[in-house]
């Protein structure tokens, strides 16, 4: 197929390049972005490669394509069920371990119950140790760059609450069954009457005090894994600027980083004001599959402008706000393409039509029914 053909050209590339010394392939030189929080500081990649959904040898091939057009920080969680693959992509560029920066990402699951989407036993809060060293054991690594608690969720009402965008236009994206239609004319009334009455739900079971406690519990199981050099940093996932300011009562390490779905429809201003008051670094998912939903007017037309795609204009806007981005393609064309972010910048002008653009619209992670298990400090 057209994909196949396209990394069969880019792996005969490489493989004449290499056959002569004086060759090199060409490699992106990635800026970095710097954190200072208690108990940890470093710099982190600007822009990398994001696997989540890209599974087998197509995976390990993505990763390889990325690292050897100058990719940096390789992007991963034992959800994705990918890491694997992504640790046999890594072996298979032949770089060093200290020259790739590796994600990961644990605890996704509030407790043991098959009734939870995308339900895994061996990702739950409570067993972070044993989902750590999983973790290692599939990437065939000693250690991660960085560590991540997936989501704050504690409860099942919350998380199935925090998980329902996903089934809308996400799932329409690709013509799932069970997606709600969209284009339809009443898409907004539905998916705001459903949202709604997940909200409900989340809200009567909501315990504050038991999800002060698991999170807590699951960050200390994290800081542990940092002082045993499992994890050189440590951070968060989909956690909002009340979860970040709650740790602050328990966190002896503070996250050097929040990773979470932000595009110009939903860029959380207020998360990002709180993440660069604490020094947090915060990192982008979800920018190529917001392109291809919204095709805005906007974002076509400062690409054209510019002579840059929709994706690339998102990706450029994303690191110009000072966010790292974690980009996902398996098409080694559009990986080498992300990779070019890096290389211009947007207007002032442009940045302010961008930011204009927030509608707080997520399309895979709802926070508000996280906040209703913080207990007021």
């Amino acid at each position: 197929d057209e994909w196949q053909e396209s990394l069969n050209s880019h792996l005969r590339l490489g493989k004449r390049l290499s056959c002569h010394s004086s060759v090199r392939m060409a490699r992106a030189q990635v800026p970095t972005f710097s954190f200072k929080v208690a108990g940890q500081s470093g710099a982190m990649p600007q822009v990398g490669f994001g696997t989540a959904t890209i599974n087998g040898e197509k995976c390990s091939n993505a990763v390889k394509v990325a690292l050897d057009g100058g990719c940096r920080l390789l992007d991963t969680a034992l959800l994705y069920g990918n890491q694997v693959a992504v640790g046999e992509g890594f072996r298979a560029s032949g770089l060093a371990r200290d020259e790739v920066w590796v994600t990961s990402k644990v605890a996704f699951f509030p407790s043991h119950d098959p009734e939870l989407v995308m339900y895994n036993a061996n990702n739950v809060k409570g067993e972070e140790p044993a989902s750590i060293d999983l973790t290692l054991k599939q990437l065939q690594m000693d250690y991660v760059d960085l560590l991540l608690i997936h989501n704050p969720c504690t409860e099942k009402a919350e998380y199935m609450c925090s998980f329902s965008p996903h089934w809308f236009e996400l799932k329409t994206l690709g013509q799932s069954v069970g997606a709600i239609p969209n284009p339809h004319p009443f898409f907004k009334d539905v998916r705001t009457t459903l949202l709604d009455a997940q909200l409900a739900k989340a809200k009567a079971s909501c315990d504050p005090t038991k999800g002060f406690e698991m999170r807590k519990a699951s960050w200390l199981a994290l800081e542990h894994a940092h002082r045993e050099g499992k994890a050189k940093y440590i951070g968060v996932s989909n956690y909002t600027a009340e979860h970040l300011l709650e740790m602050k009562s328990y966190a002896t390490i503070f996250p050097a980083v929040n990773q979470l779905e932000l595009h110009p429809r939903f860029s959380s201003p207020k998360l990002q004001e709180v993440a660069k008051e604490l020094g947090v670094v915060l990192t982008a998912y979800g920018s190529g599959n917001s392109v291809a939903i919204e095709k805005h007017p906007v974002v076509k037309e400062i690409g054209d402008a510019v002579g840059r795609s929709p994706t690339a204009v998102v990706l450029r806007w994303t690191i110009q706000r000072g966010i790292s981005v974690i980009p996902r393609t398996a098409n080694p064309e559009h990986i080498l393409e992300n990779l070019k972010c890096i290389e211009w910048t947007l207007t002032d002008d442009a940045m302010e039509k961008l930011d204009a653009l927030n509608e707080d619209h997520p399309y895979y992670w709802l926070p508000e029914p996280t906040l209703y298990n913080i207990p007021k400090l």
